[in-house]
């Protein structure tokens, strides 16, 4: 394969990538949410043993202080709750309270659901496939952009 048509491969694929993350962002605008809210909300949806504020930071591309202010606004809408860990007092757990839940049960199961779907429709061979395709991509980026 010639340097241009790795080029273009690569623009094709931070193309898709990027059309994936636009349809997160229309998605969570229907809710008045921009996508690291929507991204914020899933998570804590899907744990809800509750997870720290790091713990959102390590799983997605989301800074610290973006996490942080997004935790604000869901503490002041009542969405969230937030418990010191005796173990480690700098850190707290978060969890949706029951109004955060029946906020996120209006947004979050489409969205999952419509993951699930998605890959579905791939079939086992294709899922697998694209899954460590994705993931050796993610390593070779991780040691190049070091």
């Amino acid at each position: 394969m010639t340097e241009e048509q790795i080029e273009l491969k690569s623009e094709e694929y931070v193309s898709v990538r990027y059309m994936q993350y636009s349809l997160y962002e229309k998605y969570a605008k229907k809710f008045g949410l921009g996508y690291k809210s929507l991204f914020v909300l899933r998570m804590l949806y899907t744990v809800p043993e509750g997870c720290t504020q790091n713990d959102i930071c390590r799983s997605s591309v989301i800074t610290k202080q973006t996490v942080s202010a997004i935790m604000k606004s869901y503490l002041i809408k009542g969405y969230i709750s937030m418990e010191e860990i005796a173990s480690d007092r700098r850190n707290k757990l978060v969890k949706l309270t029951e109004e955060g839940r029946k906020y996120a049960d209006k947004i979050i199961p489409t969205i999952i659901d419509a993951e699930h779907q998605s890959m579905s429709m791939l079939g086992e061979e294709k899922m697998n496939e694209m899954i460590s395709l994705c993931s050796k991509y993610a390593e070779n980026l991780k040691t190049l952009i070091k």
